[in-house]
């Protein structure tokens, strides 16, 4: 079943990807737009059939990426590439451990743009898939730091759901956004789990965004 699952996580990124980059040598007009975006993720494991560690706390880290974004006026369609770190904070006393999962992420969002204009408040949401790139256990103990690799112990796709809001501020010739958005996950990130066992991305974001 977790080969199944990867497999089609992998499909989905390779065409939104085809997607997202035939998007990008279609001819500019008023209705298309192509940007950066970028800022801060807060990321904690929702874990389940396993003991929750204490001093549980977000792990943070920047975040960032590009975007297309087609505009059909009340709703905008806008896939997206973003390099992101998931995983989880640890800490006791002066001592903590990180998991650290580095990501690319591509979200295929639908963004309904609630009062077209110059400032524009909006909603979006739609599905995501991650690819790991790598993943390792960090920790300072004592004064003394370690790193571990731990991507025998984790899959090496996710993928789950976004939804979120912020402000569009459309200027002469550049577009300009704030948003915060959330990463719900619906993969088992541990590989190989007992019954019962799970481990699900949960990521807080607030971006900025620059669009042409």
């Amino acid at each position: 079943m977790t080969f199944i699952k990867e497999v089609f996580v992998k499909k989905f990124l390779i065409v939104v990807l085809a997607v997202l980059f035939t998007a990008a040598l279609l001819p500019q007009s008023g209705a298309a737009s192509v940007g950066f975006k970028g800022g801060l993720d807060l990321s904690k494991f929702s874990l389940t059939g396993t003991d929750i560690p204490t001093g549980l706390v977000n792990l943070k880290a920047p975040m960032g990426g590009v975007f297309f974004g087609l505009n059909f006026g009340l709703f905008t369609i806008q896939p997206e590439i973003l390099y992101v770190r998931i995983g989880a904070r640890m800490e006791g006393g002066a001592d903590w451990m990180e998991d650290r999962i580095e990501t690319i992420q591509v979200p295929l969002l639908l963004k309904l743009n609630l009062i077209p204009g110059p400032i524009s408040p909006m909603v979006f949401g739609g599905p995501y898939g991650a690819y790991r790139l790598s993943a390792k256990a960090v920790s300072s103990v004592g004064g003394v730091s370690s790193s571990e690799d731990i991507k025998d112990q984790t899959t090496s796709t996710d993928y789950g759901v976004v939804f979120g809001g912020g402000i569009d501020f459309k200027l002469v010739a550049i577009k300009l956004s704030a948003e915060v958005r959330y990463n719900l996950g619906l993969a088992n990130l541990a590989k190989d789990p007992e019954p019962g066992v799970s481990i699900k991305n949960r990521t807080l974001m607030f971006l900025v965004g620059l669009g042409f």
